[in-house]
Order: structure tokens, then sequence, then C-alpha cells
């Protein structure tokens, strides 16, 4: 709900409700292949969980060429009837829990001259566990035994970011930002053994980077971009494994770059789009330098098009590609070659 409180002031006031109910079940079966050769079962994993939100944005005019924006949200979370079955093993139940947080935010747009933005904001933000991360353990054919933690703690954010975007000649558009983020009780997946992984919680992390973003458009029919992103992340304290600090956070690459085209004209319209990911760590410990293996998450550049033409003004029919040029590469499991893809969409 948005309403103006003044000429130069507009008040935004919202609410979230969010519930997740998740059960795993695992039976044994006569024959692995067949759905209906299943007998016992052995292990059964399960909980629940609900999240209310309420938050609030003032837009303040201060100046015809200012305009800040201060924000408030107030989560309130909470998990219950978790519950472990396992074959052969007393049943497992976990105590409900539940948090709450504030998450204050504050941002300035300056407009100083024509087609020149400058931006800063700050703010704190708040996420609890998912019931897949707290109550979904699993093994892999590997043998590798991925466990929820019940135990997890919402994690938080600090942070804050400065940018810049200025328009140029004949269309181009120049962005570039820098970011911080400090990060307590980060949730992540932390190497155990090397046959178990477990769901945790990160002590203290921080990560920091930039952002840069060049566009080209020629009128409304192309559009040329590219972006990048560079970020460096470490873990800064760990009590309950303090041979990671000062490890990369798992999970997160350091580099991403992206470049395409967009076209349109009439009712054709196509895209070609390059992405580039840079190698992520799995272990905590920064010690699967490996690539091309299953469990790796390796460096890739892989392109995806996609040609569309709209039937009527109601239905669109589109013609896709990913992996254009059938990269090999792993992202934990190996990922898909060249694929292709059809669709129609209505609109009503």
């Amino acid at each position: 709900m948005t309403a103006p409180l003044s000429e130069r002031q507009l008040f935004t006031l919202g609410g979230f409700f969010g519930h997740n109910t998740g059960q795993m079940d695992e039976y044994n079966r006569t024959n692995w292949r067949d759905e209906g050769t299943r007998t016992d079962l052995v292990y059964r994993s399960k909980g629940k969980d609900k999240t209310y939100a309420l938050f609030g944005q003032d837009e303040i005019s201060l100046f015809d060429s200012l305009t800040a924006y201060v924000g408030l949200r107030s989560d309130w979370w909470e998990t219950y009837d978790g519950s472990v079955f396992q074959a052969g093993v007393p049943d497992s139940s976990f105590a409900d829990k539940s948090e709450s947080a504030l998450s204050p935010k504050t941002a300035l747009v300056y407009i100083p001259l024509e087609g020149t933005t400058l931006r800063a904001s700050a703010g704190k933000a708040f996420r609890a566990p998912t019931i897949v991360e707290m109550y979904r353990t699993w093994t892999a054919p590997n043998g590798i035994t991925y466990a929820g933690s019940p135990d997890l703690e919402p994690e938080t954010t600090k942070s804050w970011d400065i940018g810049a975007e200025q328009a140029l000649w004949q269309g181009v558009k120049v962005k570039v930002a820098y970011f911080e983020n400090y990060l307590e009780n980060l949730i992540y997946r932390g190497m155990t053994s090397a046959t178990l992984y477990e769901n945790k919680n990160v002590g203290k992390a921080e990560s920091n980077g930039v952002e840069l973003e060049v566009e080209q458009s020629f009128g409304k029919w192309l559009r040329l971009f590219t972006n990048f992103t560079y970020t460096d992340s470490e873990v800064t304290e760990n009590s309950a494994k303090p041979a990671i600090v000062g490890k990369s956070l798992t999970m997160l690459p350091e580099k991403l770059f992206n470049a395409g085209a967009e076209f349109t004209e009439g009712p054709y319209s196509f895209s070609l789009i390059g992405r580039y990911v840079g190698k992520a760590y799995k272990n905590d410990d920064n010690s699967d330098y490996v690539d091309g293996v299953y469990g790796s998450y390796d460096p890739y550049f892989t392109a995806d098009a996609k040609v569309s033409y709209d039937v009527t003004r109601y239905a669109r029919l589109s013609f896709a590609v990913n992996n254009l040029i059938d990269e090999d590469y792993y992202a934990a499991d190996k990922a898909p070659g060249r694929s292709w893809f059809g669709e129609l969409a209505l609109r009503f």
C-alpha cells in the first residue's frame, strides 16, 4: 500500500506471510528401478516453519535533485514439529524455535546533472534457515551424506554500497558500484569429514566487491550490454572450526561476467547472452581445487540464445537453445550439454 504524506513524501507499507511444510521419506525397494517394489520405511525427516513480516518505507524528496529513502522491516520466524525417524533407532523430535529481528535501511539518490545519478545505501538484513537446511538429510550416489541441522540460527547481514550511473552519448550508459557485507551466523554447508557435509553457521564473515556495467541502446530495437562483478570474501571468525578463518566463502564465485544482445523488431525478438562464472569452493577449507570431477564447481563460460514471435497480442511462440556451445563443466553434478526448448506463452 502506497500513499502520499505530502507533496514531497511518499509512504509505502506492506506485509508478508510464509508457511512451509517439508517431509522426506526413504523406503527400501526390492528393485531400485521400480517404484512399485517399495517395502519398509527406513528414514523420515520433517518440519514446518512460519514467517511474518511487516515493512514500511518513507520516500522523501529533500530537493529536486536529492531523494532519501528510510525503511524498516520487522520479521518474526518460528520452526516447529521437526522430527526424524530412522529404522532401528529411537525417534528424535526437535525443540521448537523462534526468532525476531528489526532490519533498518536507508538510501540517498542524488541527480546533480541530467544523465548523472549517484547512489548510496546502508542497511541490515535477516534470513532464517529453511526447513530444507534444517531437516533434510540425504546421501548422494557417491556415498557422500549431506546433513541438515535443526540447530541452525538465522543469519544477519550489515551492508553498505555506493554507486554511480552516467548516461553518455547516443544511448550509452555506464554504471559502477562498490559494496561491502558483514555477515554473522552465515548459513553454509561445511565439510565435517570426507563423506559428510553438514549445514552450519559461520561465526562471522565479510565480503566486498565491485560491479561494472556498460549498456548501448539503439532506439527500441537493439540493446547491447556487458557487466562484471568481482567479489572477495573471507571467513573472519569461527570458534567451532578455526582452520577456515581466512578462507573464502563456499558457493560464492569470485568473478561473474555477462555480455549479450537483445533485438526487437515488430513481432520478432532475439537474444544472445554469454555468461562466465568463476571458480567456487564446495569445501569450507577451500581444498577442492580440482576441476572437472563430480562435486566440483568449475569455472565455465556458456551462451544461451532465444528467438520469439508474437503470434497475436495474447500469444508468443519461442524457441531457445541453452548452452549453445555445448560447454562441458561441473556445478556439483555434471551440467547438461546443449539443450533445445520450445514454448507457447499465453497472456491474459
